[in-house]
């Protein structure tokens, strides 16, 4: 697993416009919403964590694997993605939220198709 180049999704606004939209799909680790308005440039990654994932402790760690398991994602260019933790995040493995999240990203037709 070679880590892909990702930038971060910091605004506000620009996040709440990922959640407004309605491509998203749900598992059980986490919910995958995505917005294509750009045409180029890196991914942008947003990673949430609720309260509904347990202690600060459990929503880091929640947070971690999140956000390592999107650089090993192959995005297409220009997206902004926001990541959702759910309960079961904190207690998985990467390989697990990776695969996870690979297999929502390719249902919302998020995956560069170069590979």
């Amino acid at each position: 697993m070679v880590p892909v180049a990702v930038d971060r999704l910091r605004e506000g606004r620009d996040i709440a416009a990922v959640l407004r939209g309605r491509r998203q799909r749900a598992g059980r680790l986490a919910v995958v919403h995505v917005r294509a308005e750009r045409t180029s440039g890196l991914p942008r990654i947003a990673v949430v964590a609720s309260r509904r994932v347990g202690s600060a402790v459990a929503r880091n760690r929640a947070k971690r694997l999140l956000r390592e398991a999107a650089r090993h994602v192959d995005w297409r260019a220009g997206l902004d993605v926001v990541l959702i933790a759910r309960a079961g995040c904190a207690e998985s493995r990467l390989d697990a939220v990776l695969d996870e999240i690979r297999h929502l990203a390719g249902g919302l037709d998020a995956l560069d198709g170069k590979a």
